[in-house]
């Protein structure tokens, strides 16, 4: 049993898309993202790792957002804090950064971006947990985004690529 199945995913995404047809009212739509949210939430409550609930939780994200705009700010944000959570419970699971990837920069965008909503906790869990690539890559990414930390954000480029992910590091150099 392996709840991370992408073909199970696959297929109750499938399943569900069949159950809520497109001419349910916008109130129905909505309970019914808000109910796979839920599910999804407490998929990756109990496991971080889960690539395909952080995945499918993407797809009903983007389905809720479209059917009722007014609350994309406080979406965001919900999403975030889930975010932030994960990364403080496991920030070495990588399934979380991915997500967090995909939030800050299709959904929030640059230029919406906030120091001290994105940048500062991010910040904060690098004192931490210092050299921790995800977080040091994601900083590194929102530095420059926003035109901040040059420096900073060069070095840290470089410690990945020389020391902590010699794997990748001409992906590093690629950001510098």
């Amino acid at each position: 049993y392996d709840e991370r199945n992408f073909h199970c995913w696959a297929y109750r995404y499938y399943l569900l898309e069949r159950l809520c047809p497109s001419s349910s009212s916008s109130s129905d739509l909505e309970k019914f993202y808000e109910n796979e949210l839920s599910f999804l939430r407490s998929t990756i409550g109990v496991n971080l790792s889960n690539y395909s609930a952080w995945h499918y939780r993407s797809k009903y994200f983007d389905k809720l957002v479209d059917n009722n705009p007014s609350r994309r700010c406080s979406l965001l944000s919900s999403e975030w804090q889930l975010i932030l959570n994960a990364f403080y419970t496991d920030c070495s699971d990588q399934a979380a950064w991915f997500y967090a990837r995909w939030l800050l920069f299709k959904q929030i965008g640059i230029e919406l971006i906030n120091e001290d909503e994105h940048i500062k906790p991010l910040e904060e869990l690098d004192y931490i947990e210092p050299g921790n690539k995800w977080c040091m890559l994601a900083l590194s990414q929102l530095w420059k985004g926003k035109n901040i930390k040059n420096d900073k954000r060069i070095n840290y480029l470089e410690q990945l690529a020389n020391k902590i992910d010699s794997d990748r590091a001409q992906f590093y150099r690629d950001q510098i």
